[in-house]
């Protein structure tokens, strides 16, 4: 029986509001199950919101838990650019 392919990599395009900052929001994302590292780069600021490139690595990490985690933290993901599966 083959091994089911573990999701390893995303890359999203998230909205977020100013807070909270993007230290504790990616901070906040790397306590979601399976994700071993957290980067973002701010795209675009707004009066109200950061438009940021935020990249999750890990071992089959739990997409519908990182998505409620964005969710819950006011955020919303705008599209998902990069996904790898190993």
């Amino acid at each position: 029986m083959s091994k089911r392919p573990s999701l390893s990599r995303l890359v999203l395009d998230v909205l977020k509001p100013h807070i909270p900052d993007l230290i504790e929001f990616c901070r906040s994302l790397s306590e979601v199950e399976g994700v071993k590292k957290v980067s973002a780069v701010v795209v675009e600021v707004d009066a109200e919101t950061d438009t940021v490139k935020i990249t999750v690595e890990g071992m089959d990490i739990d997409f519908e838990a990182l998505k409620e985690r964005v969710r819950e933290l006011g955020g919303a993901i705008h599209s998902v650019d990069e996904v790898v599966f190993e």
